[in-house]
């Protein structure tokens, strides 16, 4: 017995210890060469210096503080655009009688799964200066005498990505609505209040945990975003904290270290932001949700729902309206500021598809890095799930807090990590590199959509398999992947979409044979005309609105099962 029961024991804990040398190697030596490579200067054929000098570097650099003013003043301006946006098309969806609803809750989530990389081109074209289709209008139609928009502005890259994560905020603020008593509205309507006053006094306080966490999220985000401010920002010279990042490995020599520095200045800053959202909330509590049975009641706005309805396809339509003109681009081989429908022809997407190199490039290793390391995060979170939920293994809690560590990272601060870390080894400079990157800059997003998925099956099930003599992975294998299938493939789908479209680790880590999609993007927009580019930035958005759709439907197959076996 005690032979049998000291097997057992080296067993779990040969298993845990399997589990954490995984989990360091990808998300925590990184994480350390990125904090050792910032305290040292590195060069060829020389032994390392341990100094500080890096940070003074940062610091004595006038384009630091310009570029700290810059990312904070955008990060606000999207924040505050994000919530306000986000807040009033969860009430409207939730809690009032808009018309056309259940169409309208998922449209609304259209941006979360739109590329900002396309979305960056696409306001480009529509409100660049000189040629934007806008000015062009205003001048030309209107009579302006100076073109009204710059895209190419502190101000419009703030609009746009305001315009792109109000998605988060909306998806935050709406389950948090949804599920709020509403007799804590009637009791204020009752004493005399109108829907606007208990909107503000009542529902909006009482959602205030989830709006705030959704807009210290937004605020990360796009501190850290690496796409929009390179379009909309490189023609103005206007550098965020991540494009300063990037200009320290574009010079010859790239500058490794003082990349690392920023990149930890960074992180500090999203790590202090991330411990703040968890502490202004770790002591409060906030019972939106009684015992009670109800029902939500609607709010009748009367003739006000139509323009509600207007207010919310509004925002759809300057969503989608770049998209749109986008599109009309992607049909014209030489575009100069007009739409000349005669000449309309597919020679952009035979040029981007069959002719350059790099975008057939960008679309099969995007496509091998989504498809494989899609598969390998979902074997690798459902194990790494299976473990923290299903099992009473030593140390398990550890796993979780590893697994969920990531979240707090930008994804250019962990492709510098993985660049200093990695750099010297045979894994750098092939696609298993930007491969790993993803996987560990998404694992929270594939662990809670696991655990999720999990938790929807009963423990009693894997019990009675192990209890008829089964292992614990012959349980996994035989009783709950089966069951969680549809789970699986929706956790896939949702990768594969999400590993499409990333730019900031991509970027950090790229050689010349290695770029992914997003990275062919940004290259032909120096030297391909725009309606190639716009030709392939449409590529790119059918590709992820396609996963996205079978995504949806899968999603709605597993809550079919999950429903049905309640």
């Amino acid at each position: 017995m005690r032979k049998g029961g000291g097997s057992f024991k080296l067993r779990k804990l040969l298993i845990v210890g399997s589990a954490y040398l995984v989990l360091v190697s990808l998300v925590l030596f990184p994480l350390g060469g990125l904090f050792l490579s910032a305290f040292r200067i590195d060069k060829v054929d020389k032994p390392s210096i341990w100094t500080f000098s890096n940070f003074k570097l940062v610091f004595s650099n006038p384009e630091f503080i310009k570029a700290m003013k810059v990312t904070v003043i955008i990060s606000s301006e999207a924040v505050i655009m994000a919530t306000i946006l986000g807040i009033l098309l969860a009430w409207f969806v939730a809690r009032t009688d808009i018309p056309y609803k259940k169409a309208l809750e998922p449209l609304n989530l259209l941006p979360f799964y739109l590329s900002s990389l396309v979305g960056a081109l696409s306001w480009e074209v529509l409100a660049a200066p000189r040629t934007g289709i806008l000015n062009q209008l205003a001048v030309e139609i209107f009579g302006f005498s100076v073109p009204p928009f710059n895209i190419y502005s502190i101000t419009g890259m703030g609009l746009v990505l305001g315009l792109y994560y109000t998605p988060d905020v909306y998806l935050f603020t709406l389950g948090s609505i949804q599920n709020m008593d509403p007799a804590l509205e009637e009791a204020g309507r009752v004493s005399g209040a109108s829907i606007l006053p208990t909107m503000l006094r009542i529902t909006l306080p009482l959602s205030s945990p989830a709006i705030i966490s959704a807009s210290i999220l937004v605020f990360i985000l796009t501190a850290s975003i690496f796409a929009v401010p390179l379009v909309l920002g490189g023609p103005g010279r206007i550098h965020t904290v991540s494009t300063l990042i990037w200009r320290y490995l574009e010079i010859y020599p790239p500058n490794y270290n003082a990349a690392a520095a920023l990149s930890l200045i960074l992180l500090i800053l999203t790590v202090f932001l991330v411990i703040l959202q968890y502490r202004m909330f770790a002591r409060r509590k906030f019972y939106t949700v009684t015992g009670k049975g109800y029902r939500p009641r609607l709010i009748h706005l009367g003739r006000w729902r139509w323009t509600a309805l207007a207010f919310n396809v509004a925002y759809l339509g300057v969503i989608l309206l770049p998209f749109v003109v986008l599109t009309f681009i992607s049909f014209v081989p030489g575009w100069v500021g007009g739409i000349n429908f005669s000449q309309f022809s597919l020679e952009n997407y035979r040029r981007v598809l069959f002719t350059n190199e790099i975008t057939q490039r960008g679309l099969i290793n995007s496509t091998i890095i989504a498809v494989v390391g899609a598969s390998i995060g979902v074997v690798g979170f459902t194990i790494l799930a299976a473990l923290i939920s299903r099992t009473i293994l030593p140390f398990r809690t550890g796993l979780d807090f590893i697994g969920m560590s990531p979240v707090a990272f930008p994804g250019i601060v962990l492709g510098v990590g993985f660049l200093v870390a990695w750099i010297k080894t045979p894994l750098y400079g092939t696609l298993w590199i930007l491969m790993l990157a993803y996987i560990v800059h998404f694992m929270p997003t594939g662990l809670r959509s696991m655990e999720a998925t999990l938790g929807a099956i009963s423990p009693d099930l894997d019990e009675c398999a192990r209890v008829s003599g089964a292992s614990w992975f012959g349980a996994l294998r035989r009783i709950l992947i089966p069951l969680i299938w549809p789970g699986l493939m929706s956790t896939w789908l949702l990768l594969f979409v999400i590993f499409m479209r990333e730019v900031s680790s991509s970027m950090m880590l790229y050689v010349h044979g290695t770029e992914t999609i997003s990275i062919a993007l940004i290259q032909i927009m120096e030297y391909e005309p725009q309606g190639a580019c716009a030709a392939f930035g449409i590529l790119l958005t059918l590709i992820i609105l396609v996963g996205v759709y079978f995504f949806r439907k899968l999603t709605s197959m597993m809550g079919m099962q999950t429903g049905g076996g309640q």
